[in-house]
Parts: structure tokens; sequence; C-alpha cells
């Protein structure tokens, strides 16, 4: 056997008995005695790293929640801050308003003891009257009903309270009250008028951008049928249904006697010049000189 011979017979022995390559077996011990071995020179600053950003983080969200726990009083007191605010400014409103009454009452009696005096005055006069008390600007007192909606308890486990009173339910309710007839109505003692509007802003009930807090109460002054109207109506019975299935208070009491505010919120848009007797007078006097 020649030279090339041996060595291409001990080159197939070495590939069946030794699998794997030498270099590879080389490579797998050397990372063998680094695993075995003394640590690595950077492992220990690794881990001082590692310790010393835990710590960091820890000493941070101690001092987060400390600034929130000493923040809550001061927040706590803002929030009575504003809730006093806001109870001061209400009252100082209501005064204002009770303050516009009077001088409308008074620029009323002056209205009326001026046009009084001439015939086209009083007619005059009487025009204004009915305009008023169809758009509520004058009290009013009669025999009505008194429909009372409140908020169903708020749910033990935090959740949505499905019985709380909408905007909408009241919008129904004194739909069907004007439908029934209602000469005048009110919600919480605030008149309504043909222009009054009834919408939602957050959770709150405004009417005429004027809040109403529960339980709303709703009274209308007009004919005895209104009771049963309202009960028999489609927001009558929608009401009814919201009773039994969340709990929402519904108390509609017929009253012999309602006294209903005058509403505020009329705007004049359009004013016509009405001339009285004595003016007329003038005129015909002064065009009979020019003839």
């Amino acid at each position: 056997m020649t030279v090339t011979e041996s060595e291409s017979v001990s080159l197939l022995r070495r590939l069946v008995e030794e699998t794997l390559d030498p270099a590879y077996v080389e490579a797998a011990e050397r990372r063998a005695d680094v695993v075995d071995g003394p640590a690595r020179p950077g492992g220990w600053p690794n881990r001082l790293v590692l310790a010393a950003s835990l710590l960091l983080i820890g000493a941070l969200s101690t001092v987060v929640i400390a600034q929130v726990r000493s923040s809550a009083p001061q927040r706590e007191e803002l929030r009575r801050a504003l809730i006093a605010d806001i109870s001061t400014q209400r009252a100082d409103g209501d005064l204002l308003q009770e303050r516009l009454v009077e001088v409308r009452d008074e620029a009323t009696r002056a209205r009326e003891e001026l046009l009084a005096a001439t015939t086209q005055g009083q007619a005059a006069l009487d025009e204004l009257d009915q305009a008023e008390n169809g758009a509520g600007l004058t009290a009013v007192r009669g025999p009505g009903l008194a429909v009372t909606l409140t908020d169903a308890p708020a749910p033990e486990d935090g959740g949505d309270n499905l019985g709380r009173i909408l905007d909408r339910d009241v919008q129904s309710v004194v739909n069907e009250l004007w439908a029934a007839g209602a000469e005048a109505v009110a919600i919480d003692g605030q008149r309504l008028g043909p222009t009054t509007s009834i919408r939602s802003a957050g959770q709150a009930i405004l009417v005429d951008f004027r809040p109403v807090t529960n339980p709303y109460v709703i009274e209308a002054i007009g004919p005895a049928g209104m009771f049963e109207q309202l009960l028999q109506s489609a927001a009558g019975r929608t009401l009814a249904s919201y009773v039994s299935a969340f709990g929402l208070g519904l108390d509609v009491v017929p009253d012999d006697q309602l006294d209903l505010p005058p509403g505020t919120g009329a705007v004049v848009i359009e004013a016509e010049a009405v001339e009285l007797r004595a003016d007329a007078r003038r005129r015909d006097v002064r065009e009979e000189g020019t003839r």
C-alpha cells in the first residue's frame, strides 16, 4: 500500500470515529472553561450597575408616591374652594334674578299706568299682556299636577347608573304635558317658554343654560285630564318601565293650587312703536293746519 493510500485510510477512519470537528471541540472546551472557571472581570460591575439602577428606580417611585400623598390635602382644599366659589356665584346669580324680577315688576306697573290712560294704549296693553302670557313672562296660579323624577340609587359595584334621569326623560314629560293642554310649565321653579331649551352638559341637565338638580320637579297648570293623559302616553309608559327595570323614581300628584313664577328667558328681537292717542291728535292738528 502506498503512502497516499495509507493517508486516505487514516482520513476515513478519523471521519468515522471522530464525529465532531476538532475546532468545534476546542471552542466548546474554551466556553466550558469560561463558565466553570472564575467570574469574568466585567461581571461584578454589571451587577453593581443593575443594583444601582434598581435602587434609583425605587427611590424615584418613593418620591413620586410621597409627593402624591402630600398634594392630596391641597387638591381637596382646592376642590372645596371651587365648590364654595360655585355656591357663592350661584347665590349671587339668584340675588340678581330676584332683583331683575323686582325691576321688571316696577317697569310693568309704570307701563300699565301710562298705557291705561288712553283707549289705544289700553288696547296695546291688552295685546302685550296676551303676548307675555303666551311667552311665560307672567306669574300664573291654578290647578294642575306635579311630576317628580328621581335618580335611582347608585350601584354598589361602582358601575354605570342606568336609572339616572336624562334630559330626554325631562323633555318627554314636558312635551306630553304641553300636548295634554298645559297652560304653564316650570321645572324646579324655573318657568318654561316657547324658546326654552332642555339639554345636558356632561351629567348635568340644563334648562335655558341653568342647571337643575335631582329630584326634578315638573309642575304644570292645566285641565284635569292631564293626569290620565300623561300616564297613558308613550312617555308615561316608558318611564313606568324604567321604574321597574332600573329603579328610578316617578311620582305624579294632582294639585288644586299651583303657583308658577314668571319666566326670564325671553329676548326681544323685534319691536314696533305704538302711537298713542295724544300723538295722533297732535298729528291730525298739524295736518289740518297745513291744508
